[in-house]
């Protein structure tokens, strides 16, 4: 398979769609993939604030959730992921704007 980001001589561009726990988690762990190419990665979610359920659908005064929001604040707090909030699949951008935009989604 080829690389069209290595084509253009920029960084690949991936779109990861959620940003709860997986989504972060998967943007992880592709910036800390052994390639031989950079890559760019944007989070979208449909909140105005990452980390999903974690955030919006647990007590917030669980010590382990406490320690899981920890781990993914730093996983953003890197700055080589961006995060994009208030943006819903569908409405505000749809699959098509996607692969219109990024070379993986």
């Amino acid at each position: 398979m080829s690389n069209p980001a290595a084509e253009h001589q920029r960084p690949l561009r991936v779109a990861i769609v959620g940003a709860g726990p997986a989504g972060v988690y998967a943007a992880d762990i592709l910036t800390k993939a052994e390639r031989d190419f950079e890559v760019s990665i944007d989070l979208f979610d449909q909140y105005p604030a990452p980390y999903g359920l974690i955030r919006y659908g647990v007590a917030p005064d669980h010590p382990r959730i406490k320690g899981i929001v920890t781990a993914l604040h730093k996983v953003l707090d890197r700055g080589d992921i961006r995060f994009l909030g208030n943006v819903n699949y569908g409405r505000d951008l749809t699959l098509k704007d996607f692969r219109d935009l990024y070379d993986a989604v």
